[in-house]
């Protein structure tokens, strides 16, 4: 259990520090586009919206009794005009440091739980550990974030970052994991 643990932690602690290298080092600036236009629609979305949140427009008041309905005629009459999906907030507040410790917390239990696997699953060798964890990140990848780009259509700058860290940070992860969490006498 001393390998899951310590696996575990040490594969959080690599994927953290991946993360922030990569965030914090600029790779993942163009996540996000930019406008020049920013003011007027900030102005427009404050006049407009009053609480934090995901708004889809056009779309219909889901509360509305007709709301399928008028979400079906939204859509016939929307096609092929503009379309947005706006992540807002109230109020921007700075890197507080609960997102740092909730972010290691979450890569903790995804580590804890590969290392659990690999170590129980009796994968005799490092390629077969390897594999495993790799599994898991893909497996992930294909079924949340692609899944989510294909459904909502989002573009690929602004998922590409995700892709990258799932893939590339995810497999230093994963050698660490093949190399470290093993029973004893399992192969290198």
């Amino acid at each position: 259990m001393k390998k899951v643990i310590l696996g575990g932690f040490i594969g959080a602690l690599i994927f953290f520090v991946y993360q922030t290298i990569t965030w914090m080092g600029g790779f993942h600036n163009d996540f996000s586009k930019y406008t020049p236009n920013q003011a007027p629609i900030m102005q427009a979305l404050n006049s407009n919206l009053s609480e934090n949140g995901a708004y889809m427009m056009p779309s219909a008041d889901l509360n509305a009794p007709d709301a399928e309905a008028q979400n079906e005629k939204l859509m016939k009459e929307g096609m092929g005009k503009p379309w947005a999906m706006v992540f807002y907030h109230t109020q921007m507040t700075g890197m507080d440091p609960s997102y740092m410790l909730k972010g290691f917390l979450y890569s903790l239990l995804a580590c804890l739980l590969v290392a659990f696997v690999i170590f129980s699953g009796g994968f005799n060798s490092f390629g077969k550990r390897f594999g495993v964890s790799m599994a898991f990140s893909l497996f992930a990848l294909l079924e949340c974030t692609l899944t989510e780009m294909n459904w909502w259509d989002f573009p690929w700058h602004y998922v590409k970052s995700t892709v990258f860290d799932m893939i590339l940070g995810w497999a230093i992860v994963s050698l660490w994991f093949a190399w470290y969490v093993k029973e004893k006498g399992a192969k290198e």
